[in-house]
């Protein structure tokens, strides 16, 4: 039975990877545009979506990858199941116990790997995502800027726009700022041209705007100052503060803290090697088809089955992050309720099949 068990083994290795990429594609390719939208308003420089979504595809990764293994027993299994090939080894002897003995082997790489994700991978990646981005903030609105696109900055109070930008990114044209100051007091500005400058002594960043109007209009709109000007300095807000805190998900597994949403968090990672294991012996007792009926009969149902299994899994974690249910409970419920499923099923799959 070695031959069968590597030709399972290959077979579902192949339709695994393939699953996979689809997947992650999928997911990652939904984040991309986001990330896009985000910079062309920008939040941070078009040059660093790659690096973020390469800080998150841990992330990705360990949420996919039990999705990715499910369909892949579902599908390679039915297949085998509509052409018969499954008959053949159980008459052959081969049990469901044997079967699942066989595709063991991949089943457990697939939970080591998500293990190591979850526990140890993912949350020095969004560790380093934080860092990055602090210091994509860190860069003046100058660097974030996209010709064309109306840029607001400081909770709406200042918004920045230009209609072109030379090709070295030093010169912008067109230039028009509009910002609220603390007393009230609207101030536009419009200048041809704005060039970036840093004082070497201070370190301090200005944005210096040449050939334009400075508009000053009261707080009651009652009255407004005109002024032209050569030449004006306006300083550039930079932040290199790091947020005191790291979310939780940013934070080691053996560090994180007694707080709701640390358990939360906790309970989330033990959860999700459970789920891909778990998973994997949900599609073992839901792949079976019968003759003629198509190797992608179950495909749906088996994924509505696990998606039901991961939805209850996210509204724990929230029960638990909200203190709705005590942490001591945490997902082990769920867990318990889709584990008793796939004992049913397997139960199920394991006696001959009704014609």
């Amino acid at each position: 039975m070695s031959v069968a068990s590597r030709y399972l083994n290959r077979e579902l290795a192949a339709v695994f990877a393939v699953t996979l990429a689809m997947l992650l594609l999928v997911a990652v390719g939904g984040r991309f545009i986001g990330y896009l939208q985000e910079a062309a308003m920008g939040k941070f420089t078009g040059a660093t979506v790659l690096t973020i979504i390469g800080l998150r595809m841990p992330e990705f990764v360990q949420l996919v990858a039990p999705f990715a293994m499910y369909v892949a027993i579902v599908v390679t299994l039915g297949r085998m199941h509509a052409e018969q090939e499954m008959v053949v080894l159980q008459g052959a002897g081969t049990s469901t116990g044997v079967l699942i003995r066989w595709i063991g082997a991949v089943l457990f790489a697939v939970v080591t790997l998500v293990a190591i994700l979850a526990w140890i991978v993912t949350p020095l990646a969004r560790e380093a995502l934080e860092d990055y981005l602090a210091q994509q903030r860190s860069q003046s609105e100058f660097e974030t800027l996209n010709p064309g696109t109306f840029h607001v900055y400081d909770r709406g109070r200042r918004v920045t726009y230009s209609t072109a930008m030379s090709d070295d990114r030093r010169i912008l044209q067109d230039v028009f700022i509009s910002q609220r100051l603390d007393n009230g007091v609207q101030v536009n500005v419009w200048a041809q041209q704005g060039t970036q400058h840093m004082d070497p002594a201070t370190g301090s960043q200005y944005l210096i705007l040449k050939n334009g109007r400075r508009y000053e209009i009261s707080s009651s709109g009652a009255g407004m100052r005109v002024m032209e000007f050569a030449e004006l300095r306006q300083r550039l807000e930079t932040s290199t503060k790091r947020p005191d805190s790291l979310e939780p998900e940013a934070i080691s597994t053996w560090s994180l803290g007694d707080d709701a949403d640390s358990r939360a968090q906790w309970h989330w990672r033990m959860a999700l090697p459970l789920f891909a294991t778990i998973g994997g012996l949900l599609a073992v007792g839901i792949s079976r088809v019968k003759p003629r009926q198509g190797r992608f009969a179950k495909v749906v149902p088996a994924m509505l089955l696990m998606f039901v299994y991961f939805l209850a899994l996210l509204v724990n974690q929230n029960a638990i992050a909200e203190q709705q249910i005590p942490h001591q409970l945490g997902m082990w419920l769920v867990h318990g309720c889709f584990f008793a499923v796939a004992v049913v099923l397997l139960v199920r799959v394991s006696r001959p099949v009704v014609m």
